[in-house]
């Protein structure tokens, strides 16, 4: 960071810090030393929880979620949801293996699913 560099000081708020990563969940980021100071390791974020917005199935017959924050996750795969996902459902998201991730729609069964926005 150049601020780093040139031995500036850099402020930032902890609630601010918090938020970033959890807008920035689901995407393949490069590692900044942004959130964690030299020595220090950052909180993972693994889980984010919120409420959906709005929900549509897409072209490919999956589910396209939009939370309430604006994070919008398409279902991969054909795992099937019983109970369809609709305005103001509870969403979890939790990191799964290898990149992926697992996406519960009011506590139903996960299904897998990428951060596409």
């Amino acid at each position: 960071m150049a601020a780093d560099a040139a031995g500036d000081i850099v402020v930032l708020d902890r609630q601010k810090v918090e938020t970033v990563k959890r807008e920035a969940f689901g995407f393949n980021l490069p590692k900044l030393d942004l959130f964690g100071g030299k020595g220090e390791k950052p909180e993972a974020l693994d889980r984010v929880e919120g409420v959906a917005k709005q929900a549509w199935q897409n072209g490919t017959g999956g589910w396209t979620i939009v939370l309430e924050d604006g994070a919008k996750w398409d279902q991969v795969g054909r795992d099937p949801v019983r109970r369809a996902p609709k305005p103001g459902s509870k969403i979890a998201i939790r990191k799964a293996s290898m990149g992926s991730f697992f996406l519960n729609i009011d506590g139903q069964t996960a299904i897998r699913a990428r951060r596409v926005d």
